[in-house]
């Protein structure tokens, strides 16, 4: 029988990592491909504001901010937004085949195909589920604190303020945490069923906080590697005094950095596709006994 363990899982990616180095290095390589497409696409068929609203976009959090982002485009980002999603998607799944069929290996696990595409109706699944326990509660609240203040009671809105912010957090924690299965479970099953990843995840949401807690600091830490590399790439160039030492050094830098960013896209898928993995082996043990 499969126990699943937190601790196991979220150290999935690392071990992928460690013992298939060369198709980590193709992953990144995709990655690489990837952003050249998009740079390329983004120079020519948009002006300078819509790259200036592209890097806020990668900079914030705020689910309501990048909103009004694509709202104020009026969607011309949102043929942008999808053709990255469905470049992603390519090696997001190419990592959950690697955890869950291991023995197709075939092109580093890259594909572009159907479960690929399905990825792309989860991520849209994931975003309508963002709005439905981020944005809808957040906008309740700011109207009860309008009702407050109108009301005078600004002291009672301080603390309607502090706890609303703080159940809207725990319920889109909840929320992202029992449906965080979604995508693995889509992609090992060949459909997309909320009921299937609401059912295997219960019972186990501590588990999978922890699994995902653990991957987080494992993904801070990389970027700590990575940041000492690039510190160590300037220093062995002299502190880049003449300009080919600096542009080689860019150069270093601006590859090393798809490579670091898969590996933490490896952390972060590997964990829970081991989770589904360790958790459908233990629904079918009691039926196989």
């Amino acid at each position: 029988m499969t126990t699943f363990s937190p601790v196991q899982a979220a150290l999935e990616g690392v071990r992928m990592t460690r013992h298939k180095p060369l198709v980590v290095l193709a992953w990144a390589a995709c990655y690489f491909a990837m952003l050249v497409v998009l740079g390329l696409v983004v120079a020519f068929a948009f002006g300078g504001t819509v790259r200036a609203d592209l890097a806020l976009m990668s900079r914030t959090n705020d689910l309501r901010e990048l909103i009004d982002i694509v709202a104020r485009r009026k969607g011309t980002l949102l043929p942008l937004i999808a053709l990255a999603v469905a470049l992603q998607s390519v090696i997001t799944v190419a990592i959950m085949r690697a955890v869950v069929r291991p023995a197709d290996r075939r092109l580093a696990y890259i594909r572009i195909g159907a479960e690929e595409g399905r990825q792309f109706i989860v991520a849209l699944v994931g975003w309508v589920a963002a709005l439905v326990v981020t944005a809808l509660p957040s906008a309740v609240l700011v109207l009860i604190g309008a009702g407050l203040i109108s009301l005078g009671a600004v002291e009672t809105n301080r603390w309607v303020e502090v706890l609303g912010a703080i159940a809207v957090a725990g319920l889109s924690i909840w929320a992202g945490v029992r449906l965080s299965l979604l995508s693995i479970t889509t992609f090992a099953e060949g459909k997309l069923d909320l009921r299937r990843t609401w059912r295997l995840t219960d019972h186990h949401f501590w588990q999978l906080l922890v699994m995902y807690a653990l991957a987080l600091v494992i993904t801070i830490l990389i970027s700590v590697v990575q940041t000492i590399v690039a510190g160590l790439i300037l220093g062995f160039s002299g502190g880049a005094t003449n300009t080919v030492m600096l542009a080689l050094t860019g150069l270093a830098n601006l590859l090393l950095a798809p490579f670091f960013f898969t590996v933490q896209m490896v952390i972060l898928t590997a964990a829970p596709a081991r989770a589904y993995h360790d958790l459908h082996e233990s629904e079918r043990a009691p039926a196989a006994a």
